[in-house]
C-alpha cells in the first residue's frame, strides 16, 4: 500500500512538472526542463518584442539565431533511449500517444504537447521497463552493493546522467536519492531503484531534449556542449549520446564548427545512421501508411504482406545506397538506372536478377518504367486510394513533398469525394471529368496533369499498360516549377521523365534541403527561421547537391548553435 501511495504522489508531482514544461510557445519555450530560465535568464516572457514569425527579407537580414526549444522525444526515440539506458530489447511503445505530424514529420517541437494521458503512460511504461531491467540485468542499474551507504547516490548519478544527457544538479541528486528512504520503500533497496529510475524516466529532463542554451552578453543563447551532443546523436542515430560524445561534452568541447563537424561526420558514417536517415526519407516522402494502409484485396490480391514489407525495405535500401554507396547526389535520387529489390519484389515488378530476400542492386534499361524515387512501389502505393490509383494524391505529393509548394485547401462547399469506379472509363478519364469545373481548376491545374503521368502505376504500384480495356495515357505536364506563379510548363511521359525534370529544377533541389532542415531542426521554417532554411538550400546547391554534406550541414549552421529567446504566447506567463 505504501508503494501505491508513493507512486500516486509521484504521479501528481511529475504531472505538474510535465504540464508546466509544456506551457510554452506551442509546446516549446525558453524554460529548461528543470523549470528554470536558461542560465538564470527570463523564461518565455524574456523575448524579443518583434514577431519572429513575421515575413522577413532574408537577403537583408541573413541567417539569424534559431529559437530556443524543448523537443519531446518521439515514440521511436523514447524506445531507443530506454533500451539503451536499461539494457533491454527495444520495447513496444504503442500505448504512448501518437505524435502530431507537421509537414509530414513527427518530431516538430511546436506540435508536441504533454497531456494527462502522456503522464499516465510515461509512469506506467517506466515502471514496467525498470522492473524488466532489474530482473534481466540488475547490474545495469545497480553497479554497487545496495547495502553500502553511497550506493543509492551512485545509482541515481549513473542512470540520471545517461537519462538527462548531462550531469545532475545537486538538488536533483538529493531529490532522487530521497526515494530510497526506508519510509518510502519499506526497506527494499530494489524498490528504491524502481521509484528513482521511474521518476527520472518520467522527468521533463528525460522526456525533452533541451535546446535552450546559456545566455550570452549580446542577448542570445549558446547551446551547451551536452545539448549539442544530444542533438547530434538523436539526429543521426535516434539514440542518446554515446560515451565519446558525452566525454567531449564533459570536456567542454562541441562548441566550434570544427568540433561539431568532426563528431557529426563520425556519427553519420556509422552503421547506426542508416536506419535513422532512412526514416527521414520515409517521412520526407510521406509514405508512413505503406505498412499499415488498407488495400482492397478483392481488387489487389497480389498485394501480400510480403510485397508490402519488401516495398518498405526497397525504399530504405534505395536511399541508403544513394547516400552511402552511390554518387550521394540529389540527381541520383530521381535518375537512378537501377532498382534495389529482392526476389519477392522482383517477381512483383517483373524484373529478373534478384535472388533471395536480401535487397540487391539490379540495373534497369533506359526504357524501363522503374528507376528513381518516383517509381518506387512504396511511393505509388502510399499516394493512392485503397481501391485505385490517385492522380490527385500523386500530384499533391510532387507539389508539397518535392517542390515544397503550399496548395490552398478546397472551398468548403466543394465536394472532394473521388469519382466512383466506372468499368467503361480509365482513372484518367474519370478524374479529368471530375475536376474540369471552373471551381476546381484553380488548384487542380497544378495537380492533375502531374498525377496523370503516374497512371501506368496502379493503386499498389504495379505497372500496367491498360485499364478497363483501354490503353493507359501516362503523358503529363507540370507548370509552376519555380513557384505556382511561374507560367513555364514542361511536358513528360511517365515518372522517369518527370524525375529528370525535377533533378534539374532549382526549386526541387532547395526543397530537399528544406525538408531535411525540418527534420533535423524540429520545426517548419517561417519568419526569421526561413532564412536559415534558405541558407542551407543555397549551401546545398553550392556544394554540388552533395547529400552527404547536406546531412551534416544543419548542425553546423550559426542558427543551430546560437539561439534567440522564445516568445511567450498570449496568456502564458513565465
Amino acid at each position: 500500500m505504501r508503494t501505491v501511495r508513493t507512486t500516486l504522489g509521484l504521479a501528481a508531482v511529475l504531472g505538474a512538472a510535465l504540464l508546466a514544461s509544456a506551457c510554452s510557445e506551442d509546446g516549446a519555450g525558453a524554460l529548461d526542463p528543470r523549470g528554470e530560465g536558461a542560465n538564470g535568464a527570463e523564461g518565455p516572457g524574456g523575448a524579443s518584442a518583434t514577431d519572429p514569425d513575421a515575413p522577413v527579407d532574408c537577403a537583408a537580414t541573413g541567417e539569424q539565431p534559431g529559437p530556443q526549444m524543448l523537443r519531446l522525444l518521439t515514440r521511436e526515440e523514447y524506445a531507443n533511449t530506454v533500451a539503451s539506458l536499461l539494457a533491454i530489447p527495444k520495447p513496444a511503445v504503442d500505448n504512448l500517444p501518437v505524435e502530431s505530424k507537421v509537414a509530414g514529420f513527427d518530431n516538430n517541437a511546436q506540435a508536441q504537447a504533454v497531456t494527462s494521458r502522456h503522464i499516465d503512460e510515461y509512469l506506467v511504461t517506466a515502471d514496467r521497463l525498470v522492473r524488466q531491467s532489474l530482473q534481466a540485468s540488475r547490474a545495469t542499474l545497480v553497479p554497487c552493493d545496495g547495502a553500502a551507504p553511497s550506493c543509492a547516490q551512485t545509482v541515481v548519478e549513473r542512470i540520471g546522467k545517461k537519462a538527462f544527457r548531462r550531469p545532475l544538479s545537486a538538488e536533483e541528486r538529493t531529490r532522487y536519492t530521497a526515494l530510497f528512504a526506508n519510509t518510502v520503500t519499506g526497506g527494499s533497496f530494489d524498490e528504491g531503484v524502481v521509484l528513482a529510475t521511474q521518476a527520472i524516466l518520467s522527468s521533463p529532463s528525460f522526456l525533452y531534449r533541451s535546446e535552450v542554451g546559456v545566455a550570452q552578453p549580446d542577448g542570445t543563447f549558446k547551446l551547451t556542449p551536452h545539448e549539442v551532443a544530444s542533438a547530434l546523436s538523436y539526429t543521426f542515430w535516434g539514440t542518446p549520446p554515446d560515451d565519446r560524445l558525452i566525454a567531449a561534452a564533459d570536456a567542454g568541447k562541441l562548441q566550434t564548427e570544427a568540433e561539431i563537424t568532426a563528431e557529426a561526420d563520425r556519427l553519420f558514417r556509422d552503421e547506426k545512421a542508416r536506419p535513422r536517415l532512412a526514416s527521414f526519407f520515409n517521412q520526407w516522402l510521406d509514405t508512413y501508411g505503406l505498412l499499415s494502409g488498407n488495400k482492397d484485396q478483392a481488387i489487389y490480391p497480389g498485394f501480400t504482406p510480403e510485397v508490402r514489407e519488401a516495398m518498405a525495405r526497397e525504399q530504405a535500401a534505395f536511399f541508403q545506397h544513394v547516400l552511402f554507396e552511390g554518387t550521394h547526389t540529389f540527381g541520383e535520387l530521381f535518375t537512378a538506372d537501377y532498382v534495389m529489390i529482392n526476389d519477392t519484389l522482383g517477381r512483383f515488378y517483373g524484373i529478373p536478377g534478384a535472388t533471395g530476400q536480401a535487397m540487391s542492386k539490379v540495373p534497369v534499361p533506359a526504357d524501363s518504367p522503374r528507376g528513381g524515387l518516383l517509381s518506387l512501389g512504396g511511393v505509388n502505393t502510399a499516394h493512392a486510394h485503397p481501391n485505385e490509383s490517385s492522380p490527385i494524391k500523386r500530384g499533391v505529393f510532387v507539389r508539397q513533398r518535392l517542390l515544397c509548394q503550399e496548395l490552398a485547401p478546397p472551398p468548403p462547399d466543394i465536394d472532394t469525394t473521388p469519382p466512383g469506379l466506372d468499368p467503361k472509363l480509365t482513372t484518367r478519364e474519370r478524374f479529368a471529368k471530375h475536376t474540369a469545373s471552373a471551381a476546381c481548376s484553380g488548384c487542380h491545374q497544378f495537380i492533375d496533369d502531374v498525377g496523370f503521368g503516374f497512371e501506368r502505376f496502379d493503386g499498389i504500384g504495379a505497372y500496367r499498360e491498360g485499364e478497363n480495356g483501354k490503353p493507359v495515357d501516362a503523358s503529363g505536364k507540370i507548370k509552376g516549377l519555380a513557384s505556382l506563379a511561374d507560367p513555364t510548363t514542361k511536358e513528360f511521359t511517365g515518372p522517369r521523365e518527370l524525375g529528370r525534370i525535377l533533378a534539374e529544377t532549382p526549386a526541387a533541389q532547395a526543397c530537399a534541403a528544406t525538408q531535411y532542415f525540418r527534420f533535423t531542426r524540429g520545426m517548419k521554417e517561417k519568419g526569421v527561421d526561413a532564412c536559415a532554411a534558405q541558407s542551407l538550400a543555397a549551401a546545398f546547391q553550392g556544394d554540388g547537391l552533395d547529400l552527404q554534406k547536406l546531412m551534416v550541414a544543419p548542425l553546423t549552421q550559426k542558427s543551430f548553435l546560437i539561439r534567440r529567446a522564445a516568445v511567450a504566447p498570449a496568456g502564458v506567463k513565465p
